[in-house]
C-alpha cells in the first residue's frame, strides 16, 4: 500500500489539461474530448444518434488505475448544452479487486432536464464495474467490455482507449466545473 500515494500522484499528473494559460488548457481539453468522442462513436454506433436526441452531453477522457483493492482515476470533460461548452474535471475512487492501468473515454447523454440538473448540482456518479480490457493505441481492435447503459435519464457510453486492466470494482466519480485558472499543476508548452 506504500505505492498507493505514488499511483494517485501519477493519475493526477496524467489527468491534467496541458497548457500555459486557461485558454490553452480549454483548447487542449476540447481537442482531447473531441478525439475521445470520435473513439466512442467508433465503438458505439448508437452514440451519435443519442447525442442528437439528448438535451446535453458530457464527454470525458482520462485514466483509471487498479491496484489490488483500490482504484483511482481522473481526467477532463467538456459539457455541451446547445452552443455552450463548460469544462469539468473528474476524479474517481473505487474499492474491489483489480490490477492495471488504462486510458478511458466516456460519454453521458442527458435525456431529461432532471438528470442534467442533478449532474450540474451534485456532480456524482457511482456504480459497479466488472471487466477485463486490453488495447494498444495503434491497434484497430480491442478486447474490452465497452459498455453502454441507461441510468435515471442518462445514457452512458464507455470505451477503453489503451492500456490493460482487469477489475471488479464499485467506483464513484466526482465531477466539478473548472475554468482552468486555479489548477493545482501548471504545464508549460
Amino acid at each position: 500500500m506504500k505505492s498507493l500515494p505514488l499511483l494517485i500522484a501519477i493519475v493526477t499528473l496524467t489527468a491534467c489539461a496541458s497548457g500555459s494559460s486557461p485558454a490553452a488548457k480549454k483548447a487542449n481539453a476540447r481537442q482531447a474530448t473531441s478525439e475521445a468522442l470520435t473513439e466512442i462513436y467508433a465503438d458505439h454506433p448508437g452514440a451519435r444518434s443519442a447525442v442528437a436526441r439528448g438535451i446535453g452531453y458530457l464527454v470525458c477522457t482520462g485514466s483509471d488505475s487498479y491496484l489490488f483493492a483500490a482504484s483511482t482515476g481522473g481526467g477532463i470533460c467538456t459539457f455541451h448544452t446547445g452552443d455552450k461548452v463548460d469544462y469539468y474535471r473528474f476524479a474517481s475512487l473505487g474499492a474491489g479487486v483489480g490490477i492495471g492501468f488504462k486510458k478511458v473515454a466516456f460519454l453521458y447523454v442527458f435525456q431529461t432536464n432532471t438528470a442534467m440538473k442533478r449532474f450540474v448540482d451534485y456532480g456524482w456518479d457511482a456504480g459497479a464495474r466488472a471487466e477485463a480490457s486490453a488495447r494498444h493505441k495503434d491497434e484497430v481492435g480491442q478486447v474490452a467490455a465497452n459498455t453502454s447503459y441507461d441510468v435515471d435519464g442518462v445514457r452512458i457510453y464507455q470505451s477503453a482507449i489503451w492500456g490493460a486492466a482487469a477489475q471488479a470494482t464499485v467506483q464513484g466519480y466526482k465531477f466539478w466545473r473548472t475554468d482552468f485558472t486555479d489548477d493545482v499543476i501548471e504545464h508549460n508548452d
